[in-house]
């Protein structure tokens, strides 16, 4: 804490005698050196958050991997890395990589996270129909993501687990589930599409969560956050984000897609 002694204005009325202003003056330097010591006593630094990696696997010409943020062992966030290689030299067709949580990491309701590359991007098309990745935050294990089916879903979800102004897109995907878009999103009214946030649902059950960004978003090296909007109510207990951020590191050399702001719900 910085403390500037900044010396009082005094109006003379008469004579003062020597010893009383020495005495004030005195007075006035040891108030300030008590300020300092106290507040020197009292502060401490905010601990840095911690990152914990989960396994690497190969991506393009890189890396991809899940990881934490950790501060005295509590989660903060949680978000996918791609190392800088991982951008360039994918495959030319659709291809899921499949991403462990960090070794010893607990982190409700997240369970594991897939990163979809669509190089031709997917429907509808005339929004979405440009290269780019699908960062999938699922809720349920493996077993049961693999076990989801395609084809329609008109299983209800009870309106307090429907994040605001968000929509169904009723065909589940097989593996993933049915994506519910924001219908107020920048890419349904005149703004190509750079990001956006997907809930998923499956038979009336939250699954996961999806930041979509395309490749050449990521490649601009972007430092960026943005709200997510809520449900009134949530089906599983855990830490749910308030934002999301994509973010460049060049101390890393990766890009980093995180949900943060995570708040217990």
């Amino acid at each position: 804490m910085h403390v500037s002694i900044i010396q009082p204005t005094v109006r003379r009325l008469g004579r003062v005698s020597s010893s009383r202003t020495v005495r004030g003056r005195t007075l006035v330097i040891i108030a300030a050196a008590l300020a300092v010591a106290a507040c020197s006593g009292d502060s401490t630094s905010p601990k840095a958050d911690v990152e914990v990696d989960g396994p690497a696997v190969s991506v393009g010409n890189g890396t991809a991997q899940s990881f934490v943020m950790q501060n005295d062992n509590v989660v903060t966030s949680v978000g996918i890395k791609l190392s800088d290689g991982a951008l360039d030299g994918l495959p030319a067709d659709m291809s899921e990589w499949k991403l462990a949580m960090p070794n010893g990491a607990s982190a409700p309701p997240w369970d594991h996270m897939t990163l979809d590359w669509n190089p031709h991007g997917h429907e509808p098309a005339p929004i979405y129909g440009v290269p780019h990745f699908d960062f999938h935050f699922y809720m349920i294990p493996g077993a049961e993501q693999a076990a989801i089916a395609g084809g329609p879903d008109s299983t209800p979800v009870e309106s307090q687990f429907i994040p605001r102004d968000y929509a169904s897109q009723v065909i589940s995907v097989p593996g993933m589930g049915v994506h519910w878009a924001d219908t107020l999103s920048a890419e349904f009214h005149g703004t190509p599409f750079t990001r956006t946030f997907i809930y998923g649902f499956y038979q009336g059950q939250m699954v996961f969560v999806e930041p979509m960004v395309t490749r050449d978003f990521l490649a601009s090296h972007p430092d960026v956050s943005s709200s997510v909007k809520q449900a009134e109510s949530y089906q599983t207990r855990g830490s749910y984000p308030t934002s999301y951020s994509v973010r460049y590191d060049a101390s890393q050399h990766a890009t980093y897609i995180e949900l943060d702001s995570l708040a217990v719900r």
